[in-house]
């Protein structure tokens, strides 16, 4: 008897352990650094819990203002439906992700704001020693910010980038994805609208390889390009979006590796509709492209299957 209750003590500290181990905190309005982060104990911000250690998930019990955050390890911030988590800052990034190998950070339902000062860089810094893995955004919005909205580079392994739900504005380019040579980056926009930069809308550049989908978004009154591709190589597909109203091009490809192709979308009111500088934009057959400063040529049509 004594050897299995030893037994089940010992299973049960195995199995305890990781779960002690892995904390999910709070923050609110009203809470306090100086508290444990609990659900009746709330910090103040989000850098206050993470400072906590081993979290892997921080909660809104209210909307709030809960200052900029750097982030070294697999993290949820999630503000939670109804409640608006604010990430305001003066200067600098908002939202620094910076792990030291592959990791998976999700953030839900904030509001990044770098107040319109030419002292706030980037609101989403996924640029800077981001070692692959996946970043999350769902559910936000991403404005004031001189540099970029979001900064992607995935620089060891495969990076995922997966944006929905969401609105960026009044940034530089709205987002950018940059792998460098060997590496490669997967983008997923899903109703995601990116209007009123003055940059360009979403941007695939450097010279590892993109691969992805825009569907059922909006790139529109950009002041440079709607979508921009100058990667190594390039393989995306746009569906269902409108590329409307940005003073350059609609859709550009300037690099030899870049494919885009697109369908059943609305390209119009751009200085200029497509633009193949280099690779190729191919269209299913089924877009509207018209009212454009010239509406371009597409590189070739391809039958749906």
């Amino acid at each position: 008897m004594r050897k299995i209750m030893l037994l089940c003590a010992s299973l049960f500290a195995v199995s305890a352990s990781p779960v002690m181990a892995q904390n999910v905190l709070w923050v609110a309005n009203n809470g306090s650094d100086a508290n444990t982060c609990g659900a009746t104990a709330p910090c103040a911000t989000f850098q206050g819990a993470i400072n906590k250690g081993n979290v892997v998930q921080i909660n809104c019990l209210t909307s709030g203002t809960y200052g900029a955050v750097t982030i070294t390890a697999s993290l949820t911030i999630d503000c939670g439906t109804g409640n608006i988590g604010d990430v305001n800052v003066f200067g600098g990034n908002a939202i620094t992700i910076s792990t030291g190998s592959a990791a998976t950070i999700v953030l839900r339902h904030l509001n990044v704001n770098g107040l319109g000062n030419s002292g706030s860089i980037i609101g989403i810094d996924a640029d800077n020693s981001f070692f692959g893995g996946t970043l999350i955004v769902e559910d936000c919005m991403i404005h004031g910010f001189n540099g970029d909205g979001i900064a992607f580079k995935p620089t060891s392994s495969r990076g995922l980038l997966q944006v929905s739900n969401s609105q960026i504005f009044a940034t530089g380019d709205a987002i950018i994805v940059s792998p460098p040579p060997g590496q490669i980056a997967s983008v997923t926009l899903n109703r995601v609208e990116l209007v009123a930069n003055s940059g360009n809308g979403l941007v695939l550049s450097n010279s590892g390889v993109v691969a992805g989908t825009m569907r059922d978004s909006v790139a529109a009154g950009n002041q440079g390009e709607g979508v921009l591709a100058v990667a190594g190589q390039v393989f995306f597909t746009i569906e269902e979006s409108s590329i409307v109203d940005n003073l350059g091009d609609g859709i550009q490809t300037a690099s030899l590796g870049s494919a885009i192709k697109v369908g059943a979308s609305t390209i119009g009111g751009n200085g200029r509709g497509v633009n193949a500088l280099a690779g190729s934009i191919v269209s299913f057959g089924d877009n509207h492209i018209s009212d454009n400063g010239a509406d371009g040529t597409f590189t070739s049509t391809t039958a749906l299957k």
